[in-house]
């Protein structure tokens, strides 16, 4: 990593590089391993796995069940599936087919649901007869992944070449959707480049090895399972699904993990605060989506165990710097990941003095192609980069609204938010979704707003909502409840 300083901002320009390759499309990275490693455990789900071979053969029927129903180069899949071996099945079967993915988490209102997909444009959706049956405004073709298994029978398990789908590595890879302040989710539209320089970067930085366990908490709708699934494909490693048992488990996750001999484990801070015991198996621990206090780095670190702390929004794929930790040092978001550029600008795009706050704003290989369907949005935060160099004339970066301060060590500090935007148990949240959301929820309400409140008694952060009635009359809090629940995501 280098730190290069600029005529106009000391310091506040952060480039970090390694060495120039041919880029590739994501799935040739699992496929690669597959070739290498066929026998070795891919995933893990309770006592279900599946090897590298037999999830290569079983996607690759997916993929030309689909090309053969007409999905292609530059299509739109939607996945709303239960957590289960289907769901790694169903991600690299529409890769291989050509086509970009949109997860849906199983348990987002069907309202929300609908809207993600007309929004994405999916022509078909993937998931289960039980999911399909809270699906009733979709006009794609629907392949349940249960009722309609026998139909893959007759396809090849052979791979798909690409001559045969064409895919290139500007194309969409996954269009995966954050709160946003309309009211409405939107989608992030990440292309084969952005992730595949990823998780060569994360490859680096992490030194995942075929012999690790990583463990796969998140939902397939949140860009933190982006990393924890390529981790273990991209280095040959296997992969522990979390079941229904261990997102239940609280405390107890720690003793499941160590069953499970998870040696990675990425998290934020909120969960790995509250599990009560070492996990003695574990050699990395990678933090992000919340700021994380140094107590935690210091009741954690132990000989054997390296913590990392990282940072990015879902519009730079994933992450965009990382830090290492250690207890006793401040906890910062520390360097550019190897590929991305940091600069901290003020609101004209200059570079902050040395040592003052400014925006984060992130240019390099993992900046998004932008929102789907929202031109305005994605100009007014995927700007030109004013530093590129001269053989980088379409290159931009994304204007965070993070505020960010280089330490004297040349270390990135967190600062906060320049808007309403919020993060909670790692959950990235719009206020102004909300209220939005409660406005329209009774026409008797006049004005709504939303804030964080911490709960004292349970040492914890909460969201409230305020309304303000039209005539005075006390609106009806269950009705409230219930609209914002067939509305909202769950947290």
């Amino acid at each position: 990593m280098s730190v290069f300083s600029d005529p106009v901002g000391e310091a506040n320009r952060q480039v970090s590089q390694f060495r120039v390759q041919p880029l590739k499309v994501l799935h040739e990275i699992f496929e690669s391993q597959a070739d290498r490693y066929p026998q070795a455990t891919a995933v893990i789900f309770g006592h279900q796995q599946l090897t590298y071979a037999g999830l290569e053969g079983t996607a690759n029927r997916l993929a030309r069940y689909l090309r053969a129903r007409g999905i292609r180069r530059g299509s739109v899949v939607a996945m709303f599936l239960p957590r289960s071996l289907d769901c790694y099945v169903a991600l690299l079967g529409i890769l291989k087919a050509g086509a970009a993915y949109v997860p849906i988490d199983h348990e987002c209102p069907a309202d929300r649901a609908a809207y993600i997909l007309k929004n994405s444009g999916a022509e078909l959706l993937i998931t289960t007869a039980n999911q399909a049956l809270r699906i009733t405004e979709f006009d794609g073709e629907v392949f349940r992944m249960d009722a309609d298994w026998g139909a893959l029978a007759p396809e090849s398990g052979e791979r798909l070449s690409s001559a045969e789908t064409g895919i290139k590595p500007h194309d969409p890879c996954y269009i995966i959707y954050t709160s946003g302040s309309t009211g409405h989710p939107k989608g992030v539209i990440v292309e084969h480049r952005n992730a595949w320089q990823l998780v060569r970067a994360e490859a680096e930085i992490y030194g995942a090895r075929p012999e690790d366990r990583v463990y796969q908490g998140a939902s397939l709708a949140f860009d933190l399972s982006v990393e924890e699934i390529w981790i273990a494909f991209q280095s040959g490693a296997t992969l522990v699904a979390a079941t229904p048992e261990m997102m239940r488990a609280g405390p107890d996750l720690s003793r499941m993990l160590a069953s499970n001999g998870v040696t990675i484990l990425s998290c934020v801070p909120t969960l790995l605060a509250m599990l009560d015991d070492d996990v003695p198996s574990l050699r990395l621990l990678i933090l992000g989506g919340e700021s994380c206090p140094g107590e935690l780095v210091n009741r954690w670190a132990r000989t054997g165990l390296r913590i990392l702390n990282t940072y990015g929004p879902t519009e730079t794929t994933v992450i965009a710097t990382y830090a290492e930790l250690s207890p006793g040092s401040p906890v910062t978001i520390g360097h550019a990941v190897p590929g991305y550029r940091i600069y901290l600008l003020d609101e004209k795009l200059k570079p902050v003095p040395s040592g003052q706050v400014g925006e984060i704003c992130i240019g390099g290989a993992g900046v998004a192609r932008g929102y789907v369907g929202l031109p305005e949005q994605t100009r007014a935060r995927f700007v030109p980069d004013p530093f590129a160099l001269a053989d980088e004339p379409d290159a931009r970066i994304y204007r965070s609204g993070d505020l960010g301060r280089m330490n004297a060590a040349g270390n990135l500090e967190f600062m906060g938010r320049a808007d309403t935007q919020v993060k909670l148990r790692g959950f990235r949240i719009e206020l102004d979704e909300i209220e939005s959301v409660l406005v329209q929820a009774d026409s008797g309400i006049l004005a709504a707003a939303c804030t964080i409140w911490h709960d004292q008694t349970a040492d914890a952060d909460q969201l409230v909502g305020y309304v303000v009635p039209r005539n005075g009359t006390r609106p009806d809090e269950e009705h409230l409840r219930a609209y914002l629940r067939n509305h909202l995501p769950h947290y």
